[in-house]
């Protein structure tokens, strides 16, 4: 009895260790599939890192192309609206260098223009100072992206000294334009007023005077005197020497060939050659005298006074 039961105690140790065994061996092989897995997933990972790496690094060599692209592209856009200031500069300059006085509105084009590339310069020696100072900030040695800048700010600065010139050339042209200018007026004010002094003279040449009325509306205005006869009887009328003229009406002898005549008698106070004029109408009633000989009419007095009843 005894005996089977140490062979029944043996039995179960046997198992014991067997199952234990057997536990050891499952942790080592969970122990190797665990480790097994950690591995292939540190290498998807670390296959993902490197793949993001050189991902990055291919966009920003990408960013770095596309910043350097879009430098190119601004200055080829100076470059091309340089060419354009050359060619209105070219235009402008032709005008303002032709001979003799430019017109007002020619004038006014060329300043118009000017203003138009001075605005332009402006602006694309902005674009190129952007692009530079991006260089500089980006610290590239991008050599023929230097040289393309070197070069559009040297035909800035030449554009903006030919304008400079220019407009030096266009204020000289002005002060002198200006100079022959008030010349010509002044002589040709000189002129007006030595063709005014002419025409006075001329019509003071040709001013004649005259007046109609009667006897008694003569007197009234101080205009005949009367002389002779004896107690008031046989007086003579003659023209008043310091006869008022503002009583008379003036004429130009060269365009006044008949004076107008109211009343029934007529006589002519003033002294005027009798072939030098005519009375037309009725010979009792004459409505007017016509002077036929100008020259003579006027020869011997320019105030012309009739008396009528």
């Amino acid at each position: 009895m005894y005996i089977c039961k140490r062979r029944d105690y043996h039995s179960i140790n046997f198992i014991t260790l067997i199952i234990i065994s057997m536990k050891k061996s499952l942790l080592i092989l969970g122990m190797f599939a665990i480790a097994t897995l950690i591995g292939c997933q540190n290498k998807e990972e670390q296959k993902a890192r490197e793949q993001k790496v050189q991902d990055s690094f291919a966009a920003l060599m990408s960013a770095k192309d596309g910043e350097m692209e879009k430098m190119f592209k601004e200055l080829n856009e100076v470059d091309v609206a340089l060419a354009e200031v050359t060619n209105t500069y070219a235009g402008v300059s032709k005008v303002a260098n032709t001979s003799g006085e430019i017109s007002k509105d020619a004038k006014a084009n060329i300043f118009s223009k000017i203003e138009t590339i001075k605005s332009a310069l402006a602006a694309n020696k902005q674009k190129v100072a952007n692009v530079n100072a991006k260089l500089k900030k980006a610290n590239k040695q991008n050599t023929q992206l230097q040289s393309f800048v070197s070069n559009l700010e040297s035909r800035i600065k030449e554009q903006e000294e030919q304008i400079q010139a220019l407009n030096t050339e266009l204020a000289k042209k002005n002060i002198q334009i200006d100079a022959l200018t008030k010349n010509v007026n002044d002589l040709s004010n000189k002129n007006k007023q030595k063709d005014a002094q002419i025409l006075k003279i001329e019509d003071e040449k040709n001013a004649a005077y005259f007046a109609v009325g009667t006897k008694k509306e003569l007197i009234a205005k101080n205009l005949i005197d009367q002389k002779g006869g004896f107690i008031g009887i046989g007086k003579t009328s003659s023209f008043a020497h310091n006869a008022n003229y503002e009583n008379l009406t003036k004429i130009d002898i060269r365009n006044t060939q008949e004076i107008p005549l109211t009343g029934r008698k007529t006589k002519l106070i003033s002294s005027h050659p009798s072939s030098s004029y005519s009375l037309e109408g009725d010979v009792k009633k004459p409505t007017s005298i016509r002077i036929t000989n100008p020259e003579q009419f006027w020869k011997g007095s320019k105030c012309l006074v009739i008396m009528v009843d």
